[in-house]
């Protein structure tokens, strides 16, 4: 099947389909909102009244090379400022785009 021939059919099933699917989805994100799951890959959430939550998932040895990281670069070491800030920035982006999507909600 070329990409035209699925366009066709997502087209085809989001009109027979579609609306179905969106409020099955919504309703799903409006009844788990204020939950947060280390296993699905959700670490951002727009809770109904307008609250960011954000779920850091770290194992042991993360959590710790994190703050050696954050510590030596406040001792001087410009490696783990570094380091530290190409996470910190990662984690600036995740905001950025939880913004942007909260923006696009109320157009």
């Amino acid at each position: 099947m070329d990409a035209a021939e699925l366009d066709d059919k997502w087209t085809a099933f989001m009109a027979v389909e579609g609306d179905e699917v969106e409020r099955e989805i919504l309703f799903e994100i409006e009844e788990t909102a204020h939950l947060f799951d280390t296993t699905d890959g959700t670490h951002a959430k727009w809770s109904p009244d307008g609250i960011l939550g954000l779920l850091l998932v770290f194992n042991e040895q993360e959590a710790e090379c994190m703050l050696a990281a954050f510590y030596a670069g406040m001792d001087g070491v410009e490696e783990a400022t570094a380091a530290f800030g190409v996470w910190i920035t990662s984690l600036m982006g995740m905001i950025r785009q939880c913004l942007t999507v909260e923006d696009e909600r109320f157009l």
